[in-house]
């Protein structure tokens, strides 16, 4: 059953011609070393040593999007973006594409964006792959923090606006290193207000 809607998907998106354009799109990496293993009409994915590229559009979605795998973690190319040029990463979206003509601009887009910003990916340089693991980390600690700060930041400014400092003070500590320039001086007020 699960094969049958498998193959009836995949048949269903073969007028989109995402194959054959992800082939022609992405041939560069065969100048780079990397040879195609697999090919299908929503997946596309080369490899090269430790390192495999995997071109898909989304069964779902729509996206389209490139992942690159290093010694079996896989990373996003809005990852790779984001260690090279966090500006630009700022930029990136995947594109999405229904029409044969929305697919060849979406894979054009991504093959564009590895070929600027994937050398040292798509060299499979380990000093390049430890330094997003540990901006991996980071990111993940960020994205933990600014959670923690929208939830905590209106119970902070609540209980300084009804005068609770106690409070209003050990919220804004919790998330001292989000908070902005007035949010720091209510920090430092409600401590001072707090003293015994």
């Amino acid at each position: 059953m699960m094969q049958e809607m498998k193959a009836m998907s995949e048949q269903d998106r073969v007028h989109l011609n995402f194959e054959n354009v992800a082939k022609t799109t992405f041939a560069f990496l065969n100048d780079l070393g990397f040879s195609l293993v697999e090919s299908l009409p929503t997946l596309v994915r080369y490899q090269n040593g430790d390192v495999e590229i995997s071109v898909f559009h989304g069964r779902r979605s729509y996206e389209i999007g490139v992942d690159i795998l290093y010694v079996g973690t896989r990373y996003a190319l809005a990852e790779i973006i984001r260690v090279v040029d966090p500006d630009a990463a700022k930029r990136y979206s995947h594109a999405i594409a229904s029409t044969a003509e929305g697919v060849v601009v979406g894979l054009e887009a991504q093959g564009a964006l590895l070929k600027r910003y994937g050398t040292l990916a798509l060299q499979g340089d380990p000093h390049f792959f430890s330094i997003l693991e540990e901006k991996r980390t980071v990111w993940a600690d960020e994205y933990w923090l600014d959670g923690l700060a929208k939830q905590v930041r209106p119970q902070a400014d609540e209980a300084f606006h009804r005068g609770d400092y106690a409070k209003a003070a050990e919220l804004y500590a919790r998330i001292r290193s989000c908070l902005s320039p007035a949010e720091v001086k209510k920090l430092v007020l409600a401590e001072e207000r707090s003293k015994p």
